[in-house]
């Protein structure tokens, strides 16, 4: 880390001036806070924790913004009161002059907007962080949408994102915290989310996939991409008409049946869920149109998450666990999905599991609401350290959004009823024979992979040992335990020995003076006493040896 690093410097005054001096230590930028900014430390505090590290992100720009929104999605891993206030954080919404959008335009597409487009609207239709969107009309008559990169935008980013990475490794090496937390791997998501995002070839490439997948459900349809007019900079997809899915008022006076609009979307999306593996990480109702005929349009896919084949049997096994009160079948699935960043106690797991299950399962299924399932499931994997992979707890989010959505179409709506119906479904696809044979056919190619890479991979690690030796990491509660046991096989081992002594002590007196009348001497019954009372000692265990041992060490006994 460069120590006349501008950007360094200022991501440590910012997060000083908000309170938050001893996070910037913490990350590795204690020697770039300026002592200047701690008198405006007393007025900034009073505002709350959440609410400092949410004025910290918007003040360090569209990154750190996306960031703050990306955690606001992770129960598992921030408190309540933090992933409710970052919800607040908003996109930069300051436009770019018309002017520079056309120099973009021309640079990718090789003419510029007057060229290419009978009518280009030079009054943006929305802006945010990383792009902002134009209505168009093409020569033929068709309406478009073109989104554009704003300049510049790009570099920042990038740069944050390096930036991002080394702090986080500074993070997992001085904060037991972020450690807990796997921040390296968070920040490693994030990135690959970021560059797609900037990218948008990506997203252009996700509309297609989604259109391939959805191709056979006459309730939805997506948008068409025009490929001769995007690049990396520029997208341009044709133009959405329809009513807002939350725009009660106008969907009623149309005559459309909100129940089963609300029935047709969530199905949608939890088939993309369990059955696709590819979905739609953001649906929120700006995203989600709703025409004459019923029919639902999904637009925006910068953000989408993907499933394997794995976590989604692992998915749909614990929510066969949780309507089944099946608490170890829970259990597993719970591990298997959300791998422990530390000690596991399965028992206790496996009671707060238990307990959890009792409270469902004093609900009717149609009657529970999945954004307090998902609130309950979130605070056991935070008190148990188990962490979500990315895209799992993207998905999480998405079902409380859905569900949100789908209320307001019909207040008696219930997500888990329609989860419950397609379960079945697509566990059946998952062990579909063709399902098993690509899963077999997957595992093959990868021991295959293994099984070449291994000798390299092996000469590396002998290399490697020999270079630096083998490093050994022990938890401070492995190292406790070990301690414990040493120390124990020390006292019993002290405790021998002193019963040893006594023995030997009370054989030389015996021998040197016979006779029945020595056994009655106190002293002897007291030796005896004494050893009897160390081999009833050693014979009950380690635990009472140990506190023996300690009371022998200390001079105790010896007294």
């Amino acid at each position: 880390m460069a120590d006349d690093s501008p950007r360094y410097r200022r991501i440590a005054e910012v997060l000083a001036r908000n309170g938050l001096a001893a996070v910037a230590a913490q990350i590795g930028l204690g020697e770039h806070l300026p002592q200047a900014v701690r008198r405006h430390l007393p007025a900034i505090e009073r505002t709350g924790g959440p609410a400092r590290l949410r004025h910290a992100l918007e003040e360090l720009g569209p990154t750190f913004v996306k960031l703050g929104q990306m955690l606001s999605t992770r129960k598992d891993l921030l408190p309540a009161e933090y992933t409710e206030e970052l919800r607040r954080l908003r996109d930069d919404t300051v436009t770019v002059p018309f002017a520079q959008v056309s120099a973009v335009i021309e640079r990718e597409l090789g003419a510029g907007p007057q060229e290419l487009f009978a009518h280009f609207d030079e009054t943006p239709l929305a802006s945010a962080s990383i792009g902002q969107a134009h209505l168009g009309r093409l020569r033929d008559g068709r309406e478009v949408v073109v989104k554009i990169r704003k300049p510049g935008v790009s570099d920042v980013v990038l740069a944050d994102l390096e930036l991002m990475r080394v702090l986080a490794a500074a993070a997992a090496r001085e904060w037991e915290t972020a450690r807990d937390i796997d921040v390296v791997s968070l920040v490693a998501g994030f990135d690959r989310t970021m560059r797609a995002e900037l990218d948008y070839r990506s997203e252009a490439a996700h509309a297609a996939r989604m259109r391939e997948n959805l191709a056979d459900d006459a309730s939805v349809r997506i948008p068409a991409v025009l490929e001769e007019l995007t690049t990396a900079e520029v997208l341009t997809e044709a133009r959405v008409t329809g009513m807002r899915i939350d725009d009660i008022h106008a969907l009623d006076a149309a005559g459309i049946d909100r129940p089963a609009l609300a029935s047709r979307a969530t199905s949608t999306l939890v088939r993309m869920v369990l059955v696709d593996g590819f979905f739609h990480a953001d649906p929120h109702p700006g995203n989600m149109f709703v025409g004459e005929d019923g029919v639902i349009t999904l637009i925006d896919f910068g953000m989408v998450g993907r499933l394997g084949e794995s976590v989604r049997e692992n998915l749909l096994r614990l929510m066969f666990a949780l309507t089944h009160d099946d608490h170890e079948a829970a259990v597993s699935a719970l591990v298997r999905l959300a791998p422990p960043q530390g000690p596991l106690d399965r028992r206790r797991l496996t009671r707060d599991v238990g307990a959890l299950l009792e409270s469902l399962s004093a609900q009717p299924l149609g009657e529970m609401s999945i954004a307090a399932i998902v609130e309950r499931l979130t605070g056991l994997l935070r008190h148990h350290h188990l962490q979500l992979p990315a895209d799992v707890s993207t998905l999480l989010r998405v079902l409380v959004l859905t569900e949100s959505v789908a209320v307001v179409l019909d207040p008696a709506f219930s997500l888990t009823a329609v989860l419950a119906k397609v379960a079945p479904v697509a566990m059946a696809e998952l062990l579909s024979p063709e399902a098993l044979a690509r899963r077999a056919r997957d595992t093959g190619v990868n021991a295959l992979r293994l099984g070449s890479d291994l000798p390299d991979r092996a000469s590396r690690m002998l290399d490697d040992y020999e270079a630096r030796g083998l490093p050994v990491r022990l938890h401070p509660e492995d190292l406790d335990r070990a301690v414990e046991r040493l120390e124990g096989t020390v006292d019993r081992l002290i405790v021998g020995m002193t019963m040893s002594a006594l023995l030997v002590s009370i054989g030389t007196v015996l021998a040197a003076q016979p006779g029945r009348a020595r056994l009655r001497d106190p002293l002897m019954i007291a030796s005896g006493g004494a050893t009897a009372l160390l081999g009833t000692y050693l014979a009950a265990g380690a635990g009472p040896a140990r506190r023996l041992g300690r009371m022998v060490r200390r001079g105790i006994v010896g007294r």
